[in-house]
């Protein structure tokens, strides 16, 4: 199989870059060798907001390319993250929770499991903006499909709102809080922003639904070797079956 054969670009998506082992960490060393897999490779890192405006302008997304994105927004993304970003040159989108920033992810309905993590403090984001964009992953981080009205509207609105008077910059992306979306959400989604991110694990292609676009989760490469093969048809295959893996376990726990 030929790389014209593949799918279209990947999204990434990381979280935190820390040595917890927890499932939204990638260690800082294997932060770095993936960048550095990317800059040996004959792929293209590009900034999210050309490939939503080629799936808008309905151009297929070039298969040789690949986005970078980061959820949440912890402060080890300004730490760690961006040094290597901006050693290799490669653009990146951050998506913040908003009324977080400069606190920590302890949000209603954050897991025990998961580490409490200092978030990105709004001087570190101003500095982080000459290759970094960034996009909204609501104020507080709720399940979308359980909020409505008002709420609604200050989680997704409220929040664009803020980071535009915080950086100045109105075009950006939104990212769905553990990929829910609900029909009100998702209007309200439509009206201000260019492109949101699902987590939905797939590639990006021309028939993707430019607001619930699906990204890769890099947790399932935080084990093994596979990052390596990034832009083969092995990759590819590796991230079909965890997708349709991932579906699958969903399915079951919804029943």
């Amino acid at each position: 199989m030929t790389q014209n054969d593949l799918h279209g670009p990947p999204i990434l998506t990381y979280h935190s870059i820390d040595s917890s082992g927890s499932v939204i960490s990638t260690s800082p060393e294997n932060f770095r060798k993936q960048m550095e897999i990317l800059a040996k490779s004959s792929l293209q890192v590009l900034p999210l907001p050309a490939i939503a405006r080629q799936i808008q302008e309905k151009r297929n997304p070039p298969k040789n390319a690949v986005a970078i994105t980061f959820d949440d927004g912890f402060r080890n993304v300004f730490d760690i993250a961006f040094p290597v970003l901006k050693e290799y040159g490669f653009p990146a989108t951050v998506f913040l929770v908003t009324s977080f920033c400069e606190k920590n992810n302890r949000w209603f309905g954050q897991p025990d499991q998961i580490p409490t993590l200092e978030l990105l403090k709004w001087d570190e984001i101003a500095k982080m903006s000459e290759i970094v964009d960034f996009g909204v992953h609501t104020a507080n981080h709720p399940d979308l499909t359980k909020v409505s009205g008002t709420r609604l509207q200050d989680e997704i609105q409220g929040a664009w709102e803020d980071l535009v008077q915080r950086t100045g910059k109105s075009q950006q992306a939104f990212a769905y809080p553990y990929g829910k979306q609900s029909a009100e959400a998702r209007k309200i989604v439509e009206k201000i922003f260019y492109a949101a991110c699902s987590t939905e694990m797939n590639f990006v292609s021309l028939d993707s639904d430019l607001y619930f676009l699906p990204r890769i989760d890099m947790y399932y490469f935080s084990r093994n070797s596979v990052f390596a093969t990034i832009g083969t048809a092995r990759f590819q295959r590796y991230v079909l079956i965890r997708g349709m893996l991932r579906r699958f376990r969903q399915a079951l726990m919804s029943n």
